[in-house]
């Protein structure tokens, strides 16, 4: 043997060591391309399960028919709140963005708030908030304002739920200002403070407020939208979807 030089035998188990090498790279990739192949259908999967998710949430959503028609600055008063039922320190919030007109919003306020009111509300767990995301133009906007004209006589939720009674068809005059007065002395409310306060531009900003806040921060494009102690709901779903997210809202807030 010579310098620089390998005998046979020294060679040969070079050559072996390195295609052990080569042999176990090359199995290592065969196991992880195995990996890969059983996890893929499950991703595929994964992917359109996303999509129908989607697809389930949007069911029963409006997306309306333009902007609401206020040009007031859209800022809120100092110290505004929100129309809001239930316990202010219940465990449960949940943020109603709808429009008077929409009948998706009417449908769950006629069929589905009801019940939720009474099951959650009456015990203090869930307090209900109101937000406006006028989407159907100057009837929708008229009444937004009725109805926050009615909460200034402490009676927004009655109107509310007058309102959607009384929907018929969209900018058909249901909501006309002399149809939203009628409402005002169905319930008894004084109606020169009410007129006033319709005829004027009291509340045209705090709706306008409502709907860049609804598109800017909580990113909503349609209605009715809720958001359940912060869990985004769209969609006038059954009662029970309801029932459930509020229930496991419940549960996670009482950990």
């Amino acid at each position: 043997m010579g310098l620089g030089f390998l005998t046979w035998g020294e060679g040969m188990s070079k050559k072996s060591t390195r295609a052990k090498k080569e042999e176990k790279a090359r199995r290592a990739q065969e196991v992880r391309r195995a990996k890969l192949l059983r996890r893929l259908p499950w991703y595929i999967v994964g992917v359109a399960g996303v999509g129908l998710i989607s697809a389930f949430l949007f069911i029963g959503v409006s997306s309306g028919g333009g902007g609401g028609g206020s040009s007031a600055s859209a800022a809120f008063p100092a110290g505004y709140e929100p129309p809001a039922i239930g316990e202010q320190d219940a465990p449960v919030e949940f943020v109603l963005w709808e429009d008077f007109q929409c009948p998706f919003c009417g449908r769950f306020n006629l069929q589905t708030l009801p019940q939720l009111r009474q099951q959650y509300v009456d015990t203090g767990k869930v307090k209900f908030v109101w937000r406006n995301f006028v989407n159907y133009g100057t009837e929708s906007q008229d009444a937004a304002v009725a109805a926050y004209c009615a909460g200034e006589q402490e009676m927004f939720w009655e109107y509310h739920d007058t309102l959607f009674r009384n929907q018929s068809g969209v900018n058909q005059g249901a909501f006309s200002k002399n149809n939203l007065k009628g409402f005002a002395d169905e319930l008894g409310l004084e109606r020169a403070a009410f007129d006033t306060c319709l005829d004027g531009v009291s509340f045209d900003a705090v709706v306008a407020a409502d709907k860049q806040l609804g598109r800017g921060e909580f990113k909503v494009n349609g209605t009715p939208t809720f958001f359940i102690n912060g869990l985004r709901v769209v969609g006038a779903q059954p009662t029970a979807d309801f029932v459930s997210i509020i229930e496991d809202a419940l549960s996670r807030s009482a950990q």
